[in-house]
């Protein structure tokens, strides 16, 4: 990391389409003994979880994922980031039940895939907690109905890339959470 002092060029790299949204989110416990092999380049090309812990992809529905990452200002002036992760879950079910407490109360990092191949981690270093995990039926026919879902937490890093999704692979469940 530079500091505070811009060291190069701020260029237009890419001449190719980009579409914004999310493709994958994948959730594994906060744990300040995960570890996260950082290249010169600052990006990621490992991850090692502690214990048995796994990551698990989430199945989201269509078009409802979003992520953020802001910068923002104590009021003695000082900086940090905060990382913010919205999906919507459709089902609600025992399985999704099983799951909600956890969701509501657990501490998360996300790996983030989104739909122009980019792959993000948020909550590296103090984990997501949600502030929302909320039902809503709906009331017309046409109206949208699930639980949304709201991660969020203060970092002291801009979200790191990581160099592919291929770096969660090793350490993602293969079972679905399929609310």
């Amino acid at each position: 990391m530079a500091g505070c002092k811009l060291t190069s060029n701020i260029t237009k790299t890419n001449c190719q389409y980009s579409i914004a949204g999310v493709k994958a989110v994948y959730l594994f416990n906060y744990d300040s003994k995960h570890t996260y092999t950082i290249g010169a380049d600052g990006v990621i090309s490992a991850i090692t979880l502690s214990g048995s812990d796994k990551a698990y992809k989430i199945d989201f529905i269509n078009n409802t994922a979003s992520f953020s990452d802001e910068l923002a200002q104590n009021g003695n002036g000082g900086k940090y980031r905060t990382h913010t992760l919205n999906f919507s879950l459709s089902e609600y079910d025992y399985n999704m039940l099983n799951q909600g407490d956890a969701l509501s109360l657990g501490t998360f990092t996300a790996v983030v895939v989104d739909k122009s191949g980019r792959v993000v981690m948020l909550g590296r270093n103090n984990g997501l907690n949600a502030t929302a995990f909320n039902y809503a039926s709906g009331a017309a026919d046409a109206d949208a109905n699930g639980w949304t879902v709201t991660l969020a937490g203060t970092e002291k890093e801009i979200a790191r890339l990581l160099e592919s999704e291929s770096v969660i692979a090793p350490v993602a469940d293969e079972t679905v959470v399929t609310p």
